[in-house]
């Protein structure tokens, strides 16, 4: 098809959707199309990260987006608090609204492609705009029915499920991103997706295992754990990322304890070779983690309804476990144990590029017809 231009909206909110964005931008820079430019709201107070404006190679231009209220102990969303604080703020979009606008009449998009950003949909909805809108990412398998969710979190449930509807209001298509195919769902316009992983993974050496586990720590407190747990088993090598603000960029501990501050590419190497991984229930890390077929142990921020999410799915591949605390004798002896095939998931990611463009394609394709009629009507 003749190429297509395409403005990206990107919730800014932590970081994976700003990396699916990177990927997506890759493949449909290889399919010919062109990324105008992206939208991107700024997540809470967090240094936004230069590894997205450093590599994007499109302009970016930041707006202020809804506020998420956030537990300051779990890092959880509260949902129902979060609707009504952003309801009694709904003027302050106005600039936002007139940023997508502008970018909209500069470069005319064929398509709005929207990482979960609740001005995309919001947008939609104020503005009835013509242009197609694409939608993506994990959450929206919340609106699958096969999809399992943890027991319990009813009320975070209906909020995330609310919000999730909210940012894709008036989409053409709603691609959901899993660790698993699942059947399209026409009435939600929903279809499943492979994971959209940063390229850096792809290049990382498959099958070695050095002696250490990796440990990602939520808050430099639970380090004390960590050390806890090290002077009993002092002949285990542990690499710790934190983000200490206050250590130095590596702190050798002793022989077998090491604390590195947060380097995204860093860990990604160390994980590839390392014998087993310790994480939250990050849905990128855990993809990662599967696809480098590492032992895999999920500790979900305590009441935080989508790692909690994750951490099903993390269980139900077989690949990983899921603890409350940090106890790596739990890791140790599901190590024996351990039979989890990565090919299928290898498989399934290496077709994202492939399905996740031809589904944009597809949705514009199908708008095309009906933008025609009204602008003949």
């Amino acid at each position: 098809m003749l190429p297509l231009t395409c403005l990206f909206i990107v919730q800014g909110e932590g970081r994976g959707h700003l990396t699916q964005a990177l990927a997506l931008r890759g493949f449909l820079q290889r399919a010919g199309h062109y990324v105008c430019s992206a939208v991107v709201s700024r997540g809470g107070d967090a240094e936004f990260p230069t590894y997205f404006a450093d590599h994007f190679q499109a302009p970016l231009r930041f707006v202020e987006s809804a506020h998420l209220v956030v537990d300051g102990s779990t890092r959880s969303i509260q949902w129902l608090q979060t609707l009504a604080y952003n309801n009694r703020c709904w003027s302050r979009f106005r600039s936002s609204f007139a940023v997508i606008q502008e970018e909209i009449e500069r470069h005319q998009p064929d398509v709005i492609i929207n990482f979960y950003e609740p001005l995309g949909g919001l947008y939609m909805m104020r503005y009835k705009a013509d242009i197609p809108m694409v939608a993506i990412a994990h959450q929206y398998m919340f609106l699958h029915p096969r999809y399992a969710f943890p027991r319990g979190f009813q009320m975070q449930r209906h909020g995330a499920t609310l919000f999730t509807r909210l940012t894709a209001a008036r989409a053409t298509r709603r691609l959901a991103l899993s660790l698993y195919d699942a059947p399209e769902i026409a009435s939600e316009r929903l279809t499943v997706m492979p994971p959209l992983l940063r390229d850096e993974l792809f290049v990382q050496p498959l099958g070695q295992q050095e002696p250490y586990f990796l440990i990602y720590l939520f808050h430099h407190s639970l380090s004390d754990s960590v050390v806890r747990w090290h002077r009993e088993n002092p002949g285990i090598a542990l690499h710790c990322f934190w983000n200490n603000a206050d250590a130095r960029e590596i702190e050798v501990m002793d022989d077998t304890l090491t604390f590195h501050r947060l380097h995204g590419l860093r860990f990604l190497e160390m994980m590839a070779k390392s014998r087993g991984v310790i994480t939250t229930a990050g849905f990128e890390s855990m993809a990662e983690a599967l696809y480098l077929c590492k032992p895999l142990m999920l500790i979900p921020l305590n009441k935080h309804f989508e790692q909690h999410c994750n951490g099903v799915d993390g269980r139900h591949t077989g690949g990983a476990i899921q603890s409350d605390n940090f106890d790596l004798d739990r890791l140790i002896r599901f190590l024996p144990t351990y039979q989890y095939d990565p090919v299928p998931l290898r498989d399934w990611i290496a077709r994202a590029e492939e399905l996740i463009v031809a589904e944009i394609e597809s949705a514009v394709e199908q708008a095309r017809p009906v933008l025609l009629n009204q602008s003949t009507a």
